[in-house]
């Protein structure tokens, strides 16, 4: 029997199971991991805002452990210079102020000052801890993988820098088919400028959002 001419084709239904539909939704505890980039003294040290930062990291690592949030620490070495890739021998030459790789200085060595945990600030034992090299936190390392098994789809991310790692994570994330929330307070850059130029820049790629918000949430307030 052939269908009506005015009878429109049966559409394939949507899944919109994973889409959430409000805030309270989008940070839930059980589907949402708390990310802390590079919170360590040569680089969220140098972080402008750090008094401010601090604050509001504290204030969110103490809400996802009430909440039984997902806590994960990026902890950023580098190798030796002989084992590092041009891109980043470049990078480091234009850091230093430098023109030949042989007059370069090794940054963020295992075991250096640079690298230990701001003051105030570790990890707890239930806490994830991921070495990376690379400014995205889903380039070689197993963080893709602890997330899916647990069936998390958002990550709220907070350290340094937004304009680095935090950007790159948030996008590749979101290539992912992850959502991605900036606790944009709980954030901070090399310049003050770069960390507003991203924030207003992510505002198309993720949720901005206060460290107030996203506590409220997790504590039910």
């Amino acid at each position: 029997m052939n269908a009506s001419p005015n009878t429109a084709p049966s559409a394939t239904p949507l899944n919109f199971q994973d889409l959430p539909h409000s805030f309270a939704e989008l940070v839930a505890p059980a589907r949402t991991a708390l990310v802390l980039w590079d919170l360590q003294k040569g680089l969220a040290g140098k972080a402008p805002n750090l008094a401010a930062l601090k604050t509001n990291a504290a204030a969110l690592i103490a809400a996802a452990d009430a909440a039984g949030v997902l806590v994960v620490w990026s902890e950023h070495t580098f190798p030796p210079l002989d084992q590092l890739s041009g891109h980043w021998l470049r990078w480091m030459m234009k850091r230093q102020n430098v023109t030949r790789p042989e007059d370069l200085k090794p940054m963020f060595q295992a075991g250096s000052e640079e690298v230990q945990w701001l003051e105030g600030f570790k990890p707890q034992p239930h806490h994830l801890v991921l070495k990376k090299q690379q400014p995205s936190l889903f380039f070689n390392t197993p963080f893709d993988h602890h997330l899916r098994i647990k069936g998390i789809r958002t990550i709220v991310l907070a350290g340094f820098a937004t304009d680095i790692g935090i950007d790159f994570t948030a996008r590749h994330g979101n290539a992912l088919g992850y959502h991605a929330v900036i606790a944009e307070d709980a954030c901070g850059a090399y310049v003050q400028a770069n960390h507003e130029r991203s924030i207003a820049f992510l505002r198309d790629w993720a949720e901005v959002a206060s460290t107030a918000q996203v506590v409220s949430e997790w504590c039910g307030l």
